[in-house]
């Protein structure tokens, strides 16, 4: 049940962006409010039950204020790319940023991949070029900012999934919920400052959907965490990044009317099947 309910909040928060796209003005204030919603609710379960909160220490502030400005940065460039490009191919290719930190592992942990995994990389590059490559038509339409936005996507999705790896190596485990606070209070600061400096004004249905995007974004690391306590990560990695983009193009195709083009759907099955390779 919670792998289930993390691919749901993971999918939900792709929709809602979309949807919040339509009905709201600010972007930032929907960015504040969804991670001062996602704080809140960390800040909720680190306290009940009577848990002790450990005070985070300095590396867990220095690497929780890093993966906060990445997570408003990844949080901007898939708005935008969902603007662009529609919320499918935004999910499949923030998905594909596994690829980053798998090459992270290489060349800094020296932790070399299977063969398997190669062949998963490989397959996901693969993928890349299929999608990229399309045709004149489909160019035409999404124009090559679109493009562009996606590679983007890529890379700001994978090297904030690195700093979770980072932490993982440097860090210590009793202080990962004080993490994910810090990350999201940085990230709402910084949001924050964009809001002002943008002249924003923060109106009610910034509030509405970007609580609507923070509620499920929280559940995404929380439940993910949950399942990952109950069954094996080569199990649980696949299913979560595959679920998630079956999700949303279900979605995506039943509410938003995206019909990706045949070389699309077929770079996406090809996705697909490069990250159930990457995480065996």
């Amino acid at each position: 049940m919670n792998l289930i309910l993390a691919v749901a909040c993971s999918a939900a928060v792709s929709v809602m962006l979309r949807i919040g796209e339509t009905h709201t003005d600010g972007m930032y204030g929907r960015f504040a409010m969804n991670y001062l919603c996602a704080a809140g609710l960390a800040m909720g379960v680190m306290c009940s039950g009577g848990n002790s909160m450990n005070i985070p220490d300095s590396t867990t502030l220095c690497m929780g204020a890093l993966q906060g400005g990445l997570y408003v940065a990844s949080f901007i460039v898939l708005q935008r790319s969902i603007g662009k490009n529609g919320v499918i191919l935004s999910a499949t290719f923030a998905k594909l940023g596994v690829t980053i930190p798998m090459l992270f592992s290489v060349l800094v942990f020296r932790e070399m991949p299977s063969g398997i995994q190669w062949v998963g990389f490989l397959l996901a590059c693969a993928a890349i070029w299929i999608i990229q490559t399309d045709g004149r038509k489909e160019k035409e339409a999404a124009g090559e900012s679109g493009k562009l936005l996606l590679l983007l996507l890529l890379f700001a999705s994978g090297v904030t999934d690195s700093m979770s790896k980072v932490f993982e190596e440097i860090g210590h485990r009793d202080q990962d919920a004080g993490f994910l606070l810090v990350t999201f209070i940085i990230a709402l600061l910084v949001s924050v400052v964009l809001m002002v400096r943008s002249g924003e004004r923060l109106r009610k249905n910034e509030v509405l959907y970007g609580c609507l995007v923070g509620i499920p974004n929280y559940g995404s690391v929380y439940f993910l965490l949950k399942a990952l306590a109950q069954f094996p990560a080569i199990l649980v990695y696949p299913a979560y990044s595959v679920g998630t983009i079956l999700a949303v193009s279900l979605v995506g195709v039943a509410v938003f009317k995206e019909i990706p083009g045949i070389r699309k759907w077929t770079g996406m099955a090809v996705t697909l099947l490069a990250l159930i390779l990457l995480n065996m």
